[in-house]
């Protein structure tokens, strides 16, 4: 169920008893833009860390323990167009503490939130300084992590001629060391005053006592998000990058634009098609180019449907990437040609819906899925619709999805012979 609190802010409502936990999230939406990115990251540190009633983490950490243990974190991700910060609090169930933990918790996010540590329209300037060094030396590790350097170049590389869509979710470190703690208090207004806003509650309560509790954050009117979730970007041409770095494994990255619709018949075409191509340890890219030809320390793919995007990372020797080039193509030629089997089809079905139905045991799962549904309207939100989608999908569906992934980004990140580390 979801209700208007008012104008841009929705209250979510999740009533179940499966489990032990109430789950309280609050989550900003904003169109996604490289220039807040990085501020929004920064802004989930600084909002965690500490607060006006909570000066010190130590503070913060006792008053969690105080509540049973509660977890609390803060956190950002992209949703196809939008970019969202996320607070979510997990509580034991007032059931079976027999206290009003919820209410406890509403009012514990409330001073998160609308009470953080800032004065003088600035926030505290040690705990600025450290959150941001902190941060800064996260995105610089990335660096380090070559499987995620080439993931992000492909990205990049794809999405070159959209600044918003190529840059992490996030940030970039060179925008961070810009930001002051000004700037910082600035943004964080601009944020509580005018993005959207999706609370959601799971657990068991009752209705009328969590519209009250929600109406005391007391968040006032803003514009509706104007802009769907989805977005399309077909390049019409192939690029391709090649980076030399200090790698011993070579790491060879393809994007895909996937022709696919909101979810519709295209969208779980395109779901079953992902996963025989690479997106399961029974794919094509495993199987033939892991496994029996050995050519690769890992190949998968990975789809976002929100962008019509589809990753395709593998893990390869610096002298077997026109090889590999090929066979990947060769994957794809195959389900072009319907050369597989109704057996393996089923077990990729059987596949997909296992792991959606593991799903709907996890909290998270539920509550993202009805920040979905608020997002992208079309999106299906219960095991049946999801389960009678991925079943309708047949071969022929599967070899025209195929048909319509174009290629269009090759990104190669190597360092030409066996020279250091992975």
């Amino acid at each position: 169920m979801r209700i208007e609190l008012t104008s841009g802010v929705h209250l979510n409502l999740i009533q179940t008893n499966q489990f032990k936990t109430t789950r309280i999230s609050v989550q900003f939406v904003a169109p996604l833009a490289q220039a807040t990115v990085t501020k929004r990251t920064l802004l989930t540190s600084l909002l965690e860390t500490n607060s006006q009633d909570y000066p010190t983490q130590a503070q913060l950490s006792a008053h969690l323990e105080n509540m049973f243990g509660a977890s609390f974190g803060i956190g950002v991700a992209r949703e196809g167009r939008l970019h969202r910060v996320s607070a979510t609090l997990n509580l034991i169930a007032d059931r079976f503490s027999d206290t009003t933990l919820m209410a406890d918790g509403f009012g514990f996010l409330a001073r998160i939130l609308l009470r953080p540590n800032i004065r003088e329209g600035a926030f505290d300037q040690a705990t600025f300084e450290r959150e941001r060094e902190n941060l800064a030396d996260y995105l610089a590790s990335l660096d380090d992590d070559r499987q995620t350097q080439a993931a992000l170049g492909l990205q990049q590389l794809y999405f070159a001629s959209d600044p918003d869509q190529a840059t992490p979710s996030f940030g970039r470190r060179e925008d961070l060391l810009t930001l002051d703690a000004q700037q910082m208090a600035t943004y964080y207004e601009q944020m509580i005053q005018e993005d959207q806003i999706e609370i959601t509650v799971l657990g068991q309560f009752e209705e009328a006592d969590v519209i009250r509790l929600a109406k005391q954050f007391a968040f006032t009117p803003r514009a509706e998000l104007n802009q769907l979730a989805t977005y399309d970007h077909e390049i019409g041409e192939q690029r391709s990058e090649t980076v030399q770095a200090n790698v011993n494994q070579a790491k060879l990255n393809f994007g895909y634009h996937v022709a696919i619709d909101d979810f519709g018949p295209a969208y779980y075409a395109a779901i079953v098609t992902e996963s025989l191509f690479g997106g399961s340890p029974l794919s094509l890219l495993f199987t033939n180019v892991r496994e029996k030809e050995s050519l690769a320390y890992y190949a998968s793919s990975q789809l976002d449907a929100l962008r019509h995007f589809m990753l395709v990372q593998t893990g390869i020797d610096a002298d077997s990437v026109a090889r590999v080039t090929e066979l990947v193509e060769a994957q794809r030629q195959k389900l072009i040609d319907g050369d597989f089997t109704d057996e393996q089809i089923q077990i990729i079905k059987d596949g997909l819906l296992n792991h959606r139905l593991a799903a709907y045991d996890n909290p998270r799962f539920l509550s993202n899925q009805a920040l979905y549904q608020a997002l992208v309207p079309n999106a299906p939100m219960d095991l049946e619709t999801f389960t009678a989608g991925v079943n309708q999908v047949t071969k022929s569906m599967i070899q025209a999805s195929a048909a319509q992934m174009t290629l269009e980004a090759t990104y190669l990140l190597t360092g030409g012979q066996d020279n250091g580390e992975d």
